[in-house]
């Protein structure tokens, strides 16, 4: 095997493998289309190394003249695939001259297949052997340009121009990281771009005696490429591991706080199961000291002491099940028991306040798939919110009603219905937005934090008008889990 053809197919092997790994990417996130487009130009590169060694190696000026033509094909995607790269990757290409540019390069690769025996030469008359990477080669000798060549020529200059003025609007923009992407672009891009057109014209042209290339310089531009999604790439999950720290914290945050507005109730709740203890321990000590103990009460009051114990223990259980820094572990849940336990959290506090807690959890209702911690902060902070809001206006029928009930495609609904006063329609939206707060206590933050939680398990949050035109009703979307009723 020659020199050429080793070195042609491990640069297309390169451009392939590359293909290969960033058409994968892209299909995992296909919203980043900058991969799709490094996908396009590699395929380009390395169908354009097969035609160039086929020109090198013909020996007719027909046979130059077929691989001449086939070169056309993946030339245009790679040109074309760079000028999309560059406006999807700095984001400041003028969209009117990218497509432009793309109808002039579909119209030349047209052209290129209903002419002979190219777009750009009328005739090959002649060719020529000249030596190269230690063979003769074959190259254009004497050729007849066609009229149309100053088409081709106008399209290269565009190309050239929308890299150089989207890398310039982009360096004016003035931070660093700019300035760096229009460098890469520029350098890692453009130049290479330059020096492939104008050897390329040159070849053409006739000027420059030696075979028709341009993958070298274009395995240099998708490197450059590559590197760069690369380290885009290892950004965006550095900055996703942040944001989920941060969301972590702040979930905990959110917790805490909620716990802390529920602090007078979780000590009555306490002080209830203690003070029982102590009484049935006094009285326990009253019946030893006597002369004939009575055995069987004694066995009662022990009972008893058992089961407050027990109580006083699971309230404890669920606050530091709260506060616990935690991810989410999904596990099937009974939404009927999720609910019963955060509504005993929040009982003795919503006695205080004079409030009515209502459930009504539809029949042969299935499981849910979700974390169980997680699951009651967002419930224990919508129940609490509205309790709040009924605070603020105060009527004769105060009452937060939760319900559950299935829905279609597999999910289950959760909804908490309050009757304060509610809010403008036009601040509904705003409920969500970090800050935004009606309490004067409060920071707003509680239902991003809900809202964050409920779409990590895959189901939607939101807020509207209370059916009974007073107060507000809070939703969310849970799946159902797999295989499982409740």
């Amino acid at each position: 095997m020659s020199l050429v053809t080793t070195l042609w197919s491990m640069e297309a092997a390169a451009a392939l493998t590359l293909a290969v790994l960033y058409g994968v990417v892209w299909m995992v996130d296909r919203r980043n289309l900058a991969n799709l487009t490094l996908c396009v130009v590699a395929i380009a590169m390395a169908g354009a190394a097969r035609t160039e060694v086929g020109m090198m190696h013909a020996g007719t000026v027909g046979e130059y003249a077929d691989w001449v033509r086939l070169c056309y094909l993946p030339l245009t995607f790679a040109l074309v695939g760079q000028v999309v790269f560059v406006d999807r990757y700095l984001g400041t290409g003028r969209r009117w001259l990218l497509w432009t540019i793309i109808s002039v390069r579909l119209l030349i690769l047209a052209g290129n297949f209903l002419t002979y025996p190219t777009f750009a030469w009328r005739a090959i008359l002649s060719l020529r052997h000249v030596p190269f990477l230690g063979e003769q080669v074959a190259v254009v000798g004497a050729v007849e340009l066609s009229p149309l060549q100053w088409l081709s020529v106008a399209s290269n200059v565009l190309i050239v121009f929308f890299v150089a003025d989207a890398a310039l609007r982009l360096w004016r923009r003035g931070s660093a990281e700019e300035r760096r992407k229009a460098l890469v672009a520029g350098g890692g891009v453009g130049v290479p771009l330059v020096a492939t057109i104008a050897y390329a014209q040159s070849v053409v042209l006739g000027i420059v005696p030696l075979p028709l290339l341009v993958t070298p310089s274009f395995l240099l531009t998708i490197i450059v490429m590559a590197v760069e999604l690369s380290r885009g790439f290892l950004l965006f999950r550095q900055t996703r591991q942040e944001l989920e720290e941060l969301r972590s914290e702040l979930t905990r945050a959110g917790r805490v706080t909620a716990l802390g507005q529920l602090a007078t109730a979780l000590a009555h709740e306490l002080s209830q199961p203690l003070g029982a203890i102590l009484r049935n321990a006094e009285a326990a000590e009253i019946h030893l000291n006597n002369p004939a103990p009575d055995l069987e009460e004694l066995r009662a009051i022990v009972s008893d002491i058992r089961k407050d114990d027990r109580r006083a223990g699971d309230v404890i259980d669920q606050m530091r099940a709260l506060i616990r820094r935690r991810t989410l572990e999904m596990n099937p849940l009974a939404l009927s028991e999720l609910v019963q336990d955060v509504m005993s959290l929040v009982h003795s506090d919503a006695v205080a306040r004079h409030v009515v807690l209502d459930c009504v959890v539809a029949p042969g209702l299935p499981l849910v798939s979700g974390d169980r911690v997680h699951l009651s902060q967002v419930l224990l902070n919508l129940i609490m919110n509205g309790m709040d809001a009924i605070q603020t206006s105060p009527g004769s029928n105060e009452r937060v009603l939760i319900e559950a009930r299935p829905r279609e495609e597999g999910k289950v609904e959760v909804a908490v219905t309050d009757t304060g006063p509610g809010i403008p329609p036009e601040a509904i939206a705003k409920v969500f937005d970090p800050f935004y707060t009606t309490k004067s206590g409060g920071l707003g933050m509680g239902l991003p934090i809900s809202r964050t939680i409920i779409e990590a398990h895959g189901g939607r949050l939101w807020a509207e008008q209370a059916p009974s035109g007073r107060g507000l009703t809070f939703r969310f979307t849970l799946f159902q889990a797999q295989g499982a009723a409740s």
